[in-house]
């Protein structure tokens, strides 16, 4: 098993600059384990330079010495490691999801990697298929994780991609590579915790084999369609017009509720997209031009053949974080943003202060549209 010419492509695609280190985020679990140990076989073949991140989120005693394990491999293979401890731990599956991220995606982009390697694998997959499925979800969506998308965390992620690069083959086969080379891994013990529901979608699907070939062939279908999808919906990100001020224009855009949901997103300077059912709501509402509405951080107007999408002063109070203000400008020395009363009228309350700032929404909106027409790819070689 290796990485194949899909790989590289993958790479060259995110990460053209053979200079730049490929951040690899690795637990002690068999799947990053075996992304390891893929990533450093790939390494020694093409002169690329990895950086090992683990997290550790201080929630169990053994975490130290999982950590300080995954230290001594990559000292053993030749590469750096460094590990994030979670300050302030708190319980919670998705709590410690957002907190793993922001901590890969600050320490990706202070040591100048754009690509985060992570080791979910097809059974991952199929898994969040299940768990989507059983909440409601029936169309496309269900598929998961994709190969490649923007790390999960803003603004800490901005121009780091995250790659998935084992998700077409199955966990067995990555413990079955890392048994042909005498390593073992860590099991942790919240994997056995039946109050998670993936724990139990999990323990399901292994004592129903037959249903998890189905599940197995239905998810991989969604892959290709949402592929599909996606590439139509970049086609309309590219089509976005961001003014200097943060003021989106759909401009000849077709507009969806998944099209709108993404600049909402965008607009708002999170991380957090608005409900389904208020997006659709808010594209019934807004028949005619001028009409506004507020949701989910964002505000939306329609204009005469567009709609008009800005940050909603009132969501949350306005605040620079060292060179970010409001998950949506970065201090630049060289920009000059007009005064706060010489922008539109809609943007002005949400206006950084002093003129030093550039919109960070195009740069966001083109990562979006990179990832989305990100070809379904075969990064493991079998």
């Amino acid at each position: 098993m290796r990485f194949s010419a899909d790989f590289d492509t993958l790479i060259e695609r995110f990460s053209p600059h053979r200079s730049d280190p490929l951040a690899i985020a690795v637990s002690g679990g068999s799947d990053s384990l075996a992304l390891l140990y893929l990533a450093h076989d790939w390494a020694l073949r093409v002169d690329r330079t990895l950086l090992i991140l683990t997290v550790d989120h201080q929630l169990r005693s053994e975490s130290a010495d999982e950590a300080l394990a995954v230290s001594e491999l990559s000292s053993a293979l030749g590469h750096r490691h460094e590990t994030l401890v979670w300050a302030h731990p708190q319980p919670g599956q998705a709590t410690a999801r957002r907190a793993r991220y922001e901590l890969l995606a600050n320490a990706a982009r202070e040591h100048g990697a754009r690509v985060l390697l992570t080791g979910h694998t097809f059974d991952d997959v199929v898994e969040t298929a299940m768990i989507r499925r059983r909440r409601g979800v029936r169309d496309v969506s269900i598929a998961g994780p994709a190969l490649a998308a923007p790390v999960p965390a803003w603004p800490q992620g901005r121009s780091v991609t995250l790659v998935r690069p084992l998700i077409g083959a199955t966990r067995s086969a990555f413990r079955k590579l890392l048994q042909s080379r005498g390593q073992s891994w860590v099991d942790d013990p919240s994997n056995l915790k039946l109050e998670y529901e993936r724990v139990r979608v999990r323990q399901f699907l292994a004592r129903h084999p037959q249903l998890a070939g189905i599940a197995g062939t239905y998810v991989r279908s969604c892959q290709v369609a949402r592929s599909e999808r996606q590439n139509v919906l970049a086609r309309e990100l590219i089509k976005i017009g961001v003014d200097q001020s943060g003021l989106i224009d759909t401009g000849a855009a077709e507009m969806s509720s998944e099209l709108l949901r993404l600049l909402m997103r965008c607009a708002s300077g999170t991380a957090t997209d608005a409900r389904e059912t208020g997006i659709r709501q808010l594209l019934a509402t807004l028949t005619r031009q001028g009409q506004r509405q507020t949701l989910g951080g964002a505000w939306v107007q329609r204009a005469k053949e567009s709609y008009l999408i800005g940050r909603d002063p009132a969501a949350q109070s306005l605040a620079a974080d060292g060179e970010i203000f409001d998950g949506r400008f970065i201090h630049d020395p060289a920009a000059d943003l007009p005064p706060a009363k010489d922008l539109p009228f809609l943007v002005r309350q949400s206006a950084p202060p002093g003129s030093h700032w550039r919109e960070l929404i195009s740069e966001r909106l083109a990562h979006l549209a990179l990832c989305y027409q990100t070809p379904l790819l075969n990064p493991v070689q079998t």
